[in-house]
C-alpha cells in the first residue's frame, strides 16, 4: 500500500450533529441550485437575450446552451483534479468554503446589469465555484460517518439539502407577488423581467445560502495523518495522483462501464435541474406561479422519499437503486410528454394561483403525480450515483473516484442542454411551424431515450464494495 493510502482513515462511528451541521450545507447549497439554476438563469437570459439585444427565443436559448456547455466541460476537467487534491491534501472542508466565498461574490452580481454577455461570465464563474465545491463535499461522505451508513447519511443529506428548495421558492414568490412574475415565450404572452431583474433577488438569496452555510465551519472530518504539505507540493501532487488514477480508472472495468452509463443517466437530471420552470410553464402551457408550486410538490417528494431511497440502496446496493430510479424517470417523462403535447395548455385551479376556477382536471392530476414522482427520481440520482462509488472505490481514492464519477456527470450536462437547444432552434428553421410545447415534448423524448440506454449499460457493472468490506458491513472472503 502507497504512503498516501497508509495515512487515510475512514469514519469509523456515525455522530448524527456532525451529520446534521454537514447536511445543512446540502440546504444552504441547495438554494442557490433551486433559485439561480433553475428557476432563473434560463429564463433570465432568454428574457435578456430578446428584450436588449432582439434576439429570438431559440437563439437565445442556444446561446444559453453553448455556454452551458463549454462551463460544464471546463468543470468536467476539474472534477478529477478536485478529487486527486482532496485526497492528496486529506482535508476537504476548507476547499468547500473557500469556493463557497467565489459562489456567494458572483451570484449576487448577476442581477447588476442586464447584459447578455456580464450576466453568462458571472454565471459561469459562480457555477463553476458551485460544481467544483460539490466534488469536495461529497467526498466527505465516508470521512464525516462510517461508511456502512453511507446510504442513508447521503439519503439524509440530498432529502434534508431539498428544503433548501422550498426555502428559497418561498422567498421567491413573495418577490415575485412584489415585481411580479417573468414571461420568457413571445408565442404566449409580452416578454418580461418581472423579478429577475432585481439586484434584491440575488441578494436575498445568496443571504439565505450563508445563513444555512455557517453550522458547515463546525463539522468535523477524519483527515490524513500527519502535517497537510506545502500548497505547491500538493497540486503537484494531486496532478500526478491523477495520472495514475486515469491509468488505474482504465484498468477499472466496472468502474469505466458505470462511468459510461452514469454520463447517459444523469443527462435527465441535468436538464430537468435548469429546465424545469420552463417544462411546466413553456411546455404545459402553467403560469409561473404554478411552476413554483410544482417545484414545491416535487420538492416535497423528495424530502418524504429520497431517504427511503438510500435506505433502499443499504439493503439493495447501487444497481437496483438505479433501476428504481431510472423506472420514476420514465413514468414523470411520459407524463411530462403528453403534457406539453396533448394537454397543453393546461387549466391551473384558483388555490395554486390560477385563475380558472376548479380547473382539477385528469391534464391536472397527471401533472402533480408527475412531480411527486420527479421528486425522488431527481434526488435518488444522488444517492445511487454515491452510492455506487463507495461499493467500486478503494478508500485511499475515493475522492479521486468521486471526481471521475462527476466528470461523466458533467460532460453529460454539457451535452444535455446543447441537445435542447438544437431541438428548439428546429421551430425556427425554414418552413418549420412547431408550437414551444411540441419543441419541448420532442427534447423531453430525447432525453428520456438517452436515459434508459444509460441504465442498459449500467447494469454490466459488478460492484465489489470495497470501502464496504474494509468497514466490515460485509463480510470479505
Amino acid at each position: 500500500m502507497s504512503e498516501i493510502s497508509s495515512e487515510v482513515e475512514l469514519e469509523t462511528k456515525t455522530s448524527y450533529w456532525n451529520v446534521f451541521l454537514w447536511s445543512l450545507y446540502d440546504l444552504a447549497n441547495t438554494v442557490y441550485s433551486m433559485v439561480i439554476v433553475s428557476l432563473i438563469i434560463n429564463q433570465y437570459i432568454l428574457i435578456i437575450g430578446q428584450r436588449e439585444n432582439g434576439l429570438t427565443y431559440a437563439r437565445s436559448e442556444f446561446i444559453y446552451g453553448t455556454v452551458v456547455m463549454v462551463m460544464q466541460i471546463l468543470i468536467a476537467v476539474g472534477m478529477p483534479i478536485a478529487g486527486a487534491l482532496s485526497d492528496y491534501a486529506g482535508k476537504r472542508k476548507p476547499f468547500v468554503l473557500v469556493l463557497t466565498g467565489i459562489i456567494l461574490i458572483f451570484a449576487s452580481l448577476l442581477g447588476i446589469f442586464q447584459s447578455l454577455w456580464l450576466v453568462l461570465l458571472f454565471y459561469v464563474i459562480a457555477n463553476m465555484a458551485y460544481q467544483w465545491s460539490l466534488a469536495f463535499y461529497d467526498s466527505m461522505l465516508p470521512f464525516i460517518a462510517a461508511p456502512r451508513h453511507a446510504g442513508k447519511v447521503g439519503g439524509f443529506g440530498v432529502a434534508f439539502g431539498y428544503l433548501g428548495t422550498i426555502i428559497g421558492i418561498a422567498a421567491m414568490l413573495v418577490l415575485s407577488s412584489i415585481w411580479g412574475s417573468p414571461h420568457s415565450d413571445p408565442k404566449t404572452g409580452w416578454v418580461k423581467y418581472g423579478y429577475l431583474d432585481k439586484w434584491w433577488t440575488y441578494v436575498i438569496a445568496m443571504g439565505i445560502f450563508l445563513a444555512f452555510a455557517l453550522p458547515f465551519i463546525f463539522v468535523k472530518e477524519r483527515k490524513k495523518k500527519g502535517e497537510t504539505p506545502p500548497t505547491k507540493e500538493i497540486v503537484k501532487g494531486s496532478f500526478k495522483q491523477l495520472g495514475a488514477t486515469f491509468r488505474d480508472i482504465r484498468g477499472h472495468r466496472d468502474m469505466f462501464i458505470f462511468i459510461i452509463g452514469y454520463f447517459l443517466v444523469v443527462e435527465v437530471a441535468n436538464v430537468v435541474i435548469i429546465k424545469m420552470i420552463l417544462i411546466v410553464t413553456d411546455g404545459m402551457g402553467m403560469d409561473y406561479a404554478f411552476g413554483n408550486y410544482f417545484i414545491i410538490i416535487a420538492t416535497i417528494s423528495a424530502v418524504l422519499f429520497t431517504y427511503p431511497v438510500g435506505m433502499f440502496a443499504d439493503k439493495q446496493g447501487a444497481k437496483r437503486t438505479f433501476i428504481l430510479i431510472c423506472s420514476l424517470w420514465v413514468i414523470a417523462l411520459i407524463i411530462a410528454i403528453v403534457a406539453s403535447l396533448v394537454w397543453s395548455p393546461i387549466a391551473v385551479p384558483e388555490l395554486l394561483g390560477g385563475d380558472t376556477g376548479n380547473g382539477w382536471s385528469f391534464p391536472f392530476i397527471m401533472v402533480l403525480i408527475m412531480g411527486i414522482l420527479a421528486g425522488p427520481a431527481l434526488g435518488g440520482t444522488w444517492v445511487a450515483q454515491r452510492y455506487m462509488i463507495i461499493e467500486l472505490a478503494p478508500k485511499e481514492k475515493f475522492g479521486e473516484y468521486m471526481g471521475f464519477s462527476k466528470l461523466s456527470g458533467k460532460i453529460s450536462a454539457s451535452l444535455g442542454p446543447l441537445i435542447w437547444a438544437a431541438v428548439i432552434a428546429l421551430s425556427e428553421v425554414d418552413g418549420a411551424n412547431w408550437s414551444t410545447n411540441a419543441a419541448i415534448s420532442l427534447a423531453v423524448a430525447i432525453m428520456g431515450l438517452i436515459m434508459i440506454a444509460g441504465l442498459v449499460i449500467i447494469l454490466f457493472v459488478k460492484p465489489s464494495k470495497s470501502i464496504l468490506k474494509e468497514d466490515g458491513m460485509i463480510a470479505t472472503k
